[in-house]
């Protein structure tokens, strides 16, 4: 395994896939590098010029830092998601090149960073097209860092993989309002309201509205899996199984045992329709397959609750 032979440095450690990413170098006793928030504002170039100069040599750098944030609040700051975003992705380029040139940058990236279509989007259509306005800054940096990823590769002859993603869940998931992505915040807002004893349970949006949705657990095993089969390109990983809001609430409630009624509050944020993956080329070649269920995924979560409070 790739990982066992030198150590891989992850980058953004303390955020929900990167806290997710050294608990799974952890078990798996490979050798890991974190860097996280302590190591500085990675909007300063001589922070991370000095987080990578200072590191051990890796096999890997996996780049997981973003400043992102969802809901309504998204529209007033793109040009500030864009500026901080752009910065962080520059800088982690500049860095990786002077002084990780050997290691392969796999960065992961958002399905955001396409445009709205009423179709599974493949590769071919990345950077084709206008993103939802609610997005649109973090988006164009999300591309930039793909771009800046096969520029510096072909200029520098250094391997990456830039992974686009499904919408994750799970252990170390942001439950903010302000930084929670759909899944995780309708599990946080079911446990909250069926504690309280109210058999109404809120899902904002249209609960038609389409998405990838994958447990964080399966996500690091997909992309694992797209590491070994592939180099140096832009990659959709996702189980092109695109599930409806509607379905998910209402297997988060069956995971629960919660009978309650779904209601959906009138003007509550609304994104992109249907956003939706096509990662056929991903999937063919590495006959990856998601091991767990919506259900399944939020039974875990659930269980992972009650041991943690039991140990309270």
């Amino acid at each position: 395994m790739p990982y066992a032979d030198s150590p891989t440095i992850i980058l953004g450690a303390d955020g929900f896939l990167g806290r997710n990413l050294v608990e799974r170098w952890t078990a798996e006793g490979w050798p890991v590098h974190a860097i996280g928030r302590a190591a500085g504002d990675f909007t300063d170039a001589t922070v991370v010029d000095r987080a990578l100069r200072d590191a051990p040599k890796a096999g890997r750098i996996f780049h997981a830092i973003t400043k992102q944030r969802t809901g309504q609040i998204q529209y007033g700051i793109q040009g500030e998601l864009l500026r901080d975003n752009a910065r962080i992705h520059l800088n982690v380029l500049d860095a990786w090149r002077a002084h990780q040139p050997q290691a392969k940058l796999v960065s992961l990236g958002s399905s955001c960073t396409y445009a709205e279509a009423d179709h599974a989007t493949p590769e071919a259509e990345f950077g084709i097209g206008r993103p939802h306005p609610s997005v649109q800054g973090y988006a164009l940096a999300k591309e930039l860092l793909a771009t800046g990823c096969e520029v510096f590769g072909k200029q520098y002859d250094m391997r990456w993989l830039h992974c686009v993603l499904a919408t994750v869940y799970g252990p170390h998931a942001h439950t903010e309002d302000t930084r929670a992505h759909f899944m995780a915040a309708m599990i946080d807002r079911a446990i909250r309201t069926q504690a309280s004893g109210a058999m109404e349970f809120e899902v904002w949006g249209n609960p038609h509205t389409v998405r990838d949705l994958l447990h964080v657990h399966d996500q690091i095993d997909a992309i694992l899996a797209a590491d070994a089969a592939f180099t140096d390109c832009v990659l959709n990983v996702t189980p092109n199984a695109p599930v409806e809001i509607g379905d998910c609430a209402k297997a988060i409630l069956a995971a629960l045992h919660w009978d309650a009624r779904i209601v959906h509050p009138p003007g509550s944020f609304q994104g992109a329709g249907y956003k939706s993956l096509d990662s056929t080329r991903f999937l063919e070649r590495t006959g990856w397959r998601p091991k767990l269920s919506v259900e399944q995924g939020v039974s875990q979560i659930l269980a992972g609750r009650q041991a943690g409070n039991a140990h309270r």
